[in-house]
């Protein structure tokens, strides 16, 4: 378990900013009554982690396919889309987690063509028109926010970019968002600053660096994002 990231359905769609229910259905599938009976619908990616006591949770690297899912949807791609699109990349690139790839993220557009090129008849997606823009544009800018492996797999990600000091590291704290230069959750600093602040607004932000032996730049960039993630 160590160095996958663990994140709850809720976790994963706070980072994410999309419903929880959604990321829910998109990881586990879901079912409902369709014509006088019960449709099951397959999960769109692959998850790695059992259910232990009822609860599901995610890998940072299905947090990653959850990115591009989220694009997919966006722009209007339907569920079967989407599913086919999953199964036909995985067989092509030889790989559990399709979406998470960096050429997903690099050039989406060029991924399409080249795909329909090598499988004959069978492309990876149908977007077309203003919705294959619209789509391009949702995934693009996460390619800045993402740091890949050799393996083309990714290894780290920066939510509000590098310049927001924030990192979400599976291989640090279980993957929970961290302050990149202290190495601490943003969650645990951010608690303890709002500790201080009812004892005593005035010195609240010099104490909790001072306990963490960090500068008040770090405890400013932890609060910051802990307001953007609870932000709807």
């Amino acid at each position: 378990m160590l160095g996958t990231g663990i994140y709850t359905p809720a976790e994963a769609a706070a980072l994410l900013k999309a419903p929880p229910a959604e990321v829910r259905r998109w990881a586990f599938g879901y079912s409902r009554v369709r014509d006088g009976g019960r449709k099951h619908y397959e999960p769109l990616i692959r998850t790695a982690l059992p259910t232990i006591e009822g609860q599901q949770a995610l890998t940072f690297v299905e947090l990653v396919e959850m990115m591009f899912i989220k694009g997919f949807r966006k722009a209007g791609a339907s569920w079967n889309t989407i599913h086919e699109a999953a199964s036909v990349a995985a067989r092509l690139f030889e790989t559990e987690h399709p979406f998470a790839m960096r050429q997903f993220f690099a050039d989406p557009g060029g991924v399409y063509a080249l795909l329909r090129e090598v499988d004959g008849g069978e492309s990876l997606v149908s977007l077309v028109g203003s919705g294959q823009h619209v789509f391009t544009e949702l995934v693009r800018p996460y390619l800045g926010q993402l740091e890949f492996a050799p393996s083309e797999l990714p290894t780290r990600w920066w939510p509000l970019g590098k310049e927001g000091r924030v990192v979400v590291d599976p291989a640090v704290s279980f993957g929970q968002p961290i302050v990149a230069e202290a190495g601490i959750p943003t969650r645990v600093l951010a608690e303890a600053l709002e500790a201080e602040t009812e004892y005593d607004p005035r010195t609240a932000l010099e104490r909790v660096a001072w306990v963490y032996k960090i500068p008040e730049r770090h405890v400013h960039a932890a609060t910051r994002f802990e307001e953007w993630l609870s932000a709807a």
